[in-house]
C-alpha cells in the first residue's frame, strides 16, 4: 500500500515501535495469573489507586462515560514482557465500592468497529494441539475463558499470507486473544520479515 500525499511521521518513532498493548480487565489477580503464570510473561511494575482529575483527562479526553480518577474513581495498571512487547493491564474502579467501572463491552467473538485483539507467536517446534490442550486444563476456573477451537486453521501455502496458521478464543476478561504459527520461509513469514526491514531501514 502506498500513501499519496501524506506526510510519513515514521522519522519519530523508536525502531521498536510498538511499546505495549493496553488491556482493560475486571478481575487484576486472574488477569496477572493468565499472563504471567500461565502464558509466561515478566512482570515488570504495577501501580495501584492512580487518581485525580488530571488523569482523566489524560487517559479519557472528555468522554462523559469514562470513569472520573478526579471524583471517586481510580485505575490500578499492571505491565508485563513478553521481550518485543508489553501487555498493560488496566482496571477502572469505584473506590468506595471496588466495583469495576461499567461501561459498553466488545466481548471476544462480538467484534466491531475499535474491537481489538493480541495476538501471540507460537513456537514453530511445539504441536500446537497439545498446546492448546493444556491451555484448556490451566484456564479452566476461569470462566470467560473459552476455546473457539481446538488447534489452529491452517490458511495453506499459497497467497502473500501462506503458511499463516491462526487460533483465536476469550481471554480471562473476555478479551480477543489470537495465536500463531508460522512457519520460518513460508510465504506469510517471508513477507512479515520484508516489511519489517523496509520498516527498521526508514530514516536510516
Amino acid at each position: 500500500m502506498k500513501l499519496v500525499n501524506l506526510v510519513s511521521l515514521r522519522k519519530f518513532l523508536n525502531p521498536n515501535a510498538v511499546q505495549h498493548v493496553g488491556v482493560n480487565v475486571d478481575d487484576m489477580a486472574l488477569s496477572k495469573e493468565f499472563y504471567c503464570d500461565i502464558l509466561g510473561g515478566v512482570f515488570i511494575s504495577e501501580i495501584n489507586g492512580i487518581s485525580g482529575e488530571e488523569w482523566t483527562s489524560i487517559l479519557n479526553g472528555g468522554a462523559k462515560n469514562a470513569p472520573q480518577l478526579g471524583k471517586g474513581d481510580a485505575l490500578d495498571v499492571c505491565f508485563v514482557s513478553f521481550g518485543n512487547i508489553a501487555i498493560e493491564l488496566l482496571r477502572y474502579y469505584n473506590k468506595d465500592t471496588g466495583m469495576t467501572h461499567q461501561a459498553p463491552v466488545v466481548l471476544a467473538n462480538e467484534q466491531g468497529v475499535a474491537g481489538m485483539h493480541i495476538s501471540f507467536n507460537l513456537s514453530e517446534s511445539i504441536n500446537s494441539k497439545e498446546f492448546f490442550q493444556e491451555l484448556a486444563k490451566a484456564t479452566q476456573h476461569m470462566h470467560a475463558v473459552s476455546l473457539n477451537k481446538s488447534d489452529v486453521h491452517r490458511l495453506g501455502s499459497e497467497g502473500e499470507l501462506g503458511g499463516w496458521n491462526c487460533f483465536f478464543m476469550s481471554g480471562p476478561n473476555g478479551e480477543r486473544i489470537e495465536f500463531n504459527q508460522i512457519a520460518e520461509g513460508c510465504n506469510a513469514a517471508r513477507n512479515f520479515g520484508i516489511a519489517a526491514d523496509k520498516f527498521l531501514a526508514i530514516g536510516k
